[in-house]
């Protein structure tokens, strides 16, 4: 079986709503991948998800099948792990794409963490809104 990916997702916002990325760190086959995208005016959460759903597409391309995903947004962890259901509904259509690409991961697990151990992903998506301003 295929080694587990380790990936770290983060989203941030320069004002709520203001400029924003999302971004994710992957290791995975002995190498480190780092990607962002630059998301427009957005609020912190659809940042967050930005950050997610960037991961989970990378993933599938690198060929992931078994990953732990970390974030530092609470919300966003409980969401996908069923403990808070998504009542707003801007929000709905961001997890209900990180929840198709979450169906196609073999195994997965998503776990919190805090934001001090999310450094690379927080400086990933602050990198992408300075050179994006």
């Amino acid at each position: 079986m295929d080694k587990i990916a380790l990936i770290y997702f983060d989203g941030g916002s320069r004002g709520n709503p203001g400029a924003a990325a999302g971004a994710a760190i992957i290791e995975f086959g002995g190498r480190l991948h780092t990607f962002s995208r630059y998301l427009g005016e957005v609020t912190s959460p659809v940042a967050e998800y930005g950050g997610l759903i960037l991961a989970l597409e990378k993933a599938l391309e690198l060929g992931i099948q078994q990953a732990k995903i970390h974030g530092d947004s609470e919300l966003i962890i409980k969401h996908l792990n069923g403990v808070y259901k998504v009542r707003k509904p801007h929000l709905r259509s961001l997890y209900d794409e990180a929840r198709t690409h979450l169906s196609k991961i073999i195994k997965y697990e998503l776990l919190w963490i805090p934001r001090e151990q999310n450094t690379l992903a927080d400086a990933a998506v602050n990198e992408c809104i300075d050179k994006a301003l």
